[in-house]
């Protein structure tokens, strides 16, 4: 039974005579210059967090909301009259409904919190709308 001998000559790089790996280098040669090349290699720009669009989107949404709140500085839960408001999407904050001001609601934290937890006495009371209809 014959063996296969493996080449050996000389390294183009450290000029030793060692099994010849790749590209007429010996192995830690190979490696040595392929870290140098990684390392070459200029960085791709990293991964937003957020689209531009969902930036120009929320920009213009603090806006709105800003002005909403200010015009609407009490709370619409019926009885309450708290002045610590915050702003309640009655439709959600999906897409256009974001920034539409039709479905907008000022609650103080402890009503929103009510509403958020019970959402059928939140469209009894007109705080809230389903997605689906047409409201």
């Amino acid at each position: 039974m014959t063996t296969i001998k493996r080449k050996t000559a000389n390294c183009i790089e450290c000029n030793q005579l060692r099994l010849v790996y790749a590209l007429k280098r010996c192995q830690q040669c190979y490696w040595k210059s392929k870290l140098k090349s990684w390392k070459k290699k200029p960085l791709k720009a990293p991964i937003r967090k957020k689209s531009k669009k969902l930036t120009q989107q929320e920009r213009e949404y603090r806006i709105v909301k800003a002005r909403f709140l200010s015009e609407n500085p009490v709370c619409m839960y019926p009885g309450c009259n708290s002045m610590e408001v915050t702003l309640h999407h009655a439709k959600g904050r999906i897409g256009t409904l974001l920034t539409d001001r039709r479905y907008f609601k000022s609650l103080c934290w402890p009503h929103h919190q009510h509403i958020e937890q019970n959402p059928v006495l939140a469209r009894k009371l007109g705080l809230s709308y389903s997605r689906l209809s047409n409201i």
